[in-house]
């Protein structure tokens, strides 16, 4: 190999070591903005966040000792808050809304969105809502925000079977 060939790898290489340490930068300052968003909405209602995950540009986060579940969606940069308290619910289901992808019977379905749906305590009392996912304004291709849902619908649960303990 003679050293122009060397020269242009070894400029290649750092062009793309550079190019991952800027993106790597850029998901940390955008996951350390949304704990910030997440800490400060807990913190409104006297709760800290004792449990959390980030992704895309969401958080979500639980107190555990209030049994609350606070969440941060921004949406085209505009962020939204969300609180739930779990000892107003009585449960926690996951909805996962898809649609074919092509009109072929049994093909393949895409999802369009992914939510976490509370059920008050009292009937009254609409069931509340918080979305994961939703591919009108969320990355087209999911990355890990099913397993999410599944992890928080599994969390919410076990917080309702402490609280049916200590009734």
């Amino acid at each position: 190999m003679d050293s122009g060939t060397i020269i242009t790898g070894l400029i290649f290489l750092l062009v793309c070591i550079i190019i991952f340490w800027i993106l790597s930068r850029s998901n940390q300052k955008r996951e350390k903005e949304l704990l910030q968003s997440l800490r400060l909405l807990a913190q409104e209602h006297n709760h800290k966040i004792s449990q959390y995950d980030t992704w895309s540009n969401t958080a979500i986060g639980i107190d555990h000792t209030a049994n609350m579940i606070f969440m941060v969606r921004k949406i085209n940069h505009q962020p939204t808050g969300y609180r739930v308290d779990l000892a107003e619910m009585q449960q926690c289901r996951m909805l996962v809304a898809s649609r074919p992808q092509s009109n072929e019977a049994g093909g393949d379905k895409v999802i369009e969105k992914l939510e976490l749906a509370f059920t008050s305590n009292k009937k009254q009392i609409p069931e509340t809502t918080v979305e994961f996912y939703n591919a009108a304004y969320d990355n087209a291709v999911l990355s890990g925000e099913l397993q999410l849902l599944e992890k928080w619908q599994k969390i919410a649960a076990t917080r309702f079977n402490l609280l049916s303990l200590k009734k």
